[in-house]
């Protein structure tokens, strides 16, 4: 794939408007226009922050409004960056496996929080462990599907074969 097909999959260009900013003027390779962008693509996570609310309940887990936007944001700019390169060729992995965008970022946001904790704990940066991390996912994701409920735990492609046997019935 192209570097502007990972550009799109990073932070795809945005339409429409959002606080008064049409959102196809704003550039994706500028960082604070970037994240405006993938603020804009979850609004109630946006209006969150605005408000200042710490917790969300959000299919049965409480999430950080703050932390969601921030562990998206690291995820596009190692892809718009491609460092490391692993990160863009997993993406694809997943997203040929049937995962859509928004899962796909949360697999990859998992390494990312990973290595955070690490690197809070005192240990270094271990690139090959990271590495290691994106080449067991989506294994590693899906074992955390008993915590999550079913209907948000199927991949795309597991929810288009369910709906196509429930319509055949």
């Amino acid at each position: 794939m192209t570097v502007i097909e990972r550009f799109a999959f990073a932070c795809p260009p945005g339409h429409g408007e959002w606080n008064d900013i049409d959102l196809s003027l704003l550039d994706p390779t500028d960082p604070d226009e970037r994240r405006m962008l993938i603020e804009a693509e979850r609004p109630e996570l946006r209006q969150a922050i605005a408000d200042d609310v710490q917790e969300l309940h959000e299919g049965g887990r409480v999430i950080s409004p703050t932390l969601h936007i921030t562990m998206h944001e690291i995820v596009a700019n190692q892809l718009w960056s491609d460092d490391p390169p692993e990160v863009w060729a997993t993406a694809q992995r997943l997203s040929a496996a049937g995962y859509d965008r928004h899962e796909v970022l949360h697999m990859l946001s998992s390494v990312v929080a990973g290595d955070a904790c690490r690197a809070l704990s005192g240990e270094d940066h271990d690139l090959d462990r990271v590495r290691a991390e994106l080449a067991a996912l989506p294994a590693t994701w899906e074992s955390q599907r008993d915590e999550i409920p079913l209907e948000r735990s199927r991949n795309r492609a597991e929810r288009r074969a369910e709906e196509r046997r429930l319509r055949h019935r």
